[in-house]
């Protein structure tokens, strides 16, 4: 018989951002490495198509019932396409243990550096009230850790609502009343749909938070990982409302 003729699996080789080409700029290398990680799913989302127009799924059998190589499709390309998936997922793997230092080495900033002095320094805490601890000397630590987060916009994506108690929400320090000014790299003109998107494809991966928190417009660094499993609905805990 005749088998249609999907599109070929698309190229899977995705090298991966290195540190060192990024010297000074760990915002770049960041960035970088996200880019990688959407460029790697949007190839792991074609060649679950190229599955689907033969009918199977990742996990669809090749084999008939009498033990026999299906004959009603084509095993080789499935095979082909199947491989290529597998290696895929392997590499978003390694992406995303590379983005959470990638991320925090972004956002860890020394105060009174030569680039903050044009910048208004921001207090902030790691993970709801934790201060950062990268052994600066103590009047540091009494004026608390001051960042520069040059490319962090005022304007917010969005708005926290309510934060489920235990949620990993909670967890990472989020408070309702918090404005949302960048989640893990989505910002206005964003919205709630980028942000969904993210988090559905980020489970147990740590993301980076800043909020703008308190009539004072407090900026706070969180660092908040989706997961589930804890004792609520969807990934975070949260609701979210556009800004």
């Amino acid at each position: 018989m005749a088998f249609p003729a999907p599109a070929e699996p698309p190229s899977t080789s995705f090298p991966l951002p290195h540190p060192e080409a990024y010297p000074g700029e760990p915002r770049e290398y960041a960035r970088a490495l996200m880019q990688r990680k959407d460029e790697i799913e949007a190839e792991m989302e074609a060649l679950k198509e190229v599955l689907a127009s033969h009918g199977t799924t990742p996990e669809t059998s090749l084999f008939d019932p009498e033990g026999y190589p299906r004959a009603d499709i084509d095993i080789y390309a499935i095979r082909h396409a199947r491989s290529a998936l597998a290696r895929l997922h392997t590499d978003r793997n390694l992406v995303n243990e590379r983005l959470a230092p990638a991320l925090e080495a972004a956002f860890q900033r020394e105060a009174g550096s030569a680039e903050t002095s044009a910048i208004a320094p921001l207090s902030t805490s790691l993970n709801g009230a934790q201060p950062l601890a990268n052994g600066h000397d103590a009047a540091a630590r009494a004026r608390g850790e001051e960042i520069a987060m040059e490319a962090v916009p005022d304007a917010p994506v969005a708005k926290v609502n309510s934060v489920a108690p235990g949620s990993p929400a909670a967890d990472a320090g989020l408070n309702a009343g918090d404005y949302i000014l960048d989640f893990a790299g989505v910002t206005a003109p964003g919205g709630l749909q980028d942000i969904g998107a993210l988090v559905q494809r980020s489970e147990m991966t740590p993301l980076r938070l800043v909020v703008s928190r308190g009539s004072e417009a407090q900026r706070v660094v969180l660092t908040l990982t989706p997961r589930s499993g804890w004792g609520g609905r969807g990934l975070l805990g949260c609701h979210i409302l556009p800004a």
